[in-house]
């Protein structure tokens, strides 16, 4: 136990400094797009949720948490607009047939999303654009709403824009800097169905700022002459969820520094343990060369074989080998003029050349071989690498 106590001491002076470093730091901005009414963060929607009655002062607010369809199909609405900000509105067919007869009673739908699922299709509509820090500029198409400046924004907000589009269905209300819609109108009986491109318009980050403010207000005019106002929090409300116990160590950065901690302190304690518990490794004794062994065992066995043919056959075929690696000649048809090449490529005397030219020939064609034979073919051979090496010859 007492070799534990150091670890110990360190290990809860490293987490005191940790918890008061924590405790003293500044909380950090989150900017995560929730688009919920009860977040105060900047892309929640807090704001709007809370004064969207100084653009529609006559209407009552209510809120939703349940899905399109099972909203709707209960109740008869009358002047009543359906506002969805959320980063995705997984609209099914069924929410949007549902929505339509709400729409053809008289009522209004408002939708600002990227990504509206399915109904894209339906609606022949295409939505693009890339988040740019710049964000875009943006104006109106109605002169009573267009300004002579366009409006612009931060952290791209406004880059989003309608690519397709059904201009003989689709009203266009608003438009980009470089002339594309990205905010529409469709008529469906008595009521409007309006789209927008960007559900930023209306997070607390935008509200906030002047201009930002103005735009989003301009946009939600059109829904004036609505008495009631419902909310959708069904789709903002919507998280991806997993089973991962780690997930809930990771999404708070204390939690995840914690973790890291935990894990380089475990570290430090494993090599500290094992190096203080690690055995003597045994030296080992360094491998002896074995080659010149095997050498003399395979010159035995073919001593006692004595078949002195099949030696030479195999000292010359390395030996042509070496010829056609070394100085690229080729061995494939030996006859009398493979001397002067030899010699010229080799730069070895031409007694030599045609030495080794006319064992080439006549050795394979041999039934057997006698000693004398087989030591002056080894000779001429070591004749050949001493003479090309002396003379430097080099391969070309």
């Amino acid at each position: 136990m007492k070799g534990y106590k150091t670890y110990l001491i360190i290990g809860s002076i490293l987490i005191l400094l940790y918890l008061v470093a924590q405790y003293n730091k500044p909380t950090p901005t989150n900017w995560a797009p929730t688009y919920a009414i009860k977040d105060k963060i900047p892309y929640g929607t807090y704001i709007l949720y809370h004064r969207i009655k100084d653009i529609l002062p006559k209407a009552t607010i209510h809120q939703s948490k349940n899905a399109i369809y099972n909203t709707l199909k209960t109740k008869k609405f009358n002047k009543t607009a359906y506002l969805i900000v959320a980063q995705k509105a997984e609209i099914s067919k069924t929410d949007f047939s549902q929505l339509v007869k709400y729409m053809q009673a008289g009522n209004d739908a408002f939708i600002a999303s990227y990504d509206l699922g399915k109904i894209e299709k339906t609606l022949k509509l295409q939505a693009v654009g890339a988040m740019s820090a710049e964000g875009s500029t943006l104006n109106f198409t109605n002169p009573n709403l267009k300004t002579d400046a366009n409006y612009g924004f931060d952290r791209g907000i406004g880059s989003q824009y309608y690519s397709k589009l059904d201009t003989n269905k689709a009203t266009v209300l608003g438009v980009n800097g470089d002339g594309k819609p990205n905010f529409i109108r469709y008529n469906y009986g008595k009521g409007n169905l309006y789209l927008i491109a960007e559900p930023g318009f209306y997070t607390n980050f935008n509200l906030l700022d002047k201009y930002g403010a103005e735009y989003a207000a301009k946009t939600l005019s059109y829904l004036q002459g609505n008495t009631q106002v419902i909310f959708d929090e069904y789709f903002a409300g919507q998280e991806n969820t997993t089973t991962d116990m780690l997930r809930v160590f990771f999404k708070h950065p204390e939690l995840k520094f914690a973790y890291y901690l935990c894990i380089f302190s475990l570290i430090i304690f494993v090599f500290y343990d094992i190096k203080r518990r690690q055995r003597i490794i045994p030296i080992a004794d360094p491998l002896t060369n074995s080659s010149l062994a095997f050498v003399h065992v395979v010159g035995s066995v073919y001593y006692h074989e004595r078949n002195n043919l099949d030696i030479a056959l195999k000292k010359i075929n390395y030996f042509m080998e070496h010829l056609r690696s070394s100085y690229y000649l080729k061995t494939n048809d030996i006859d009398s003029k493979f001397a002067q090449l030899l010699m010229e490529k080799t730069g070895i005397n031409e007694a030599l050349a045609k030495t080794l030219t006319r064992y080439f020939i006549e050795i394979p064609q041999m039934g057997n071989l006698s000693d004398t034979q087989l030591i002056n073919l080894n000779e001429s051979i070591e004749q050949f690498y001493k003479i090309t090496q002396s003379n430097g010859t080099r391969t070309v």
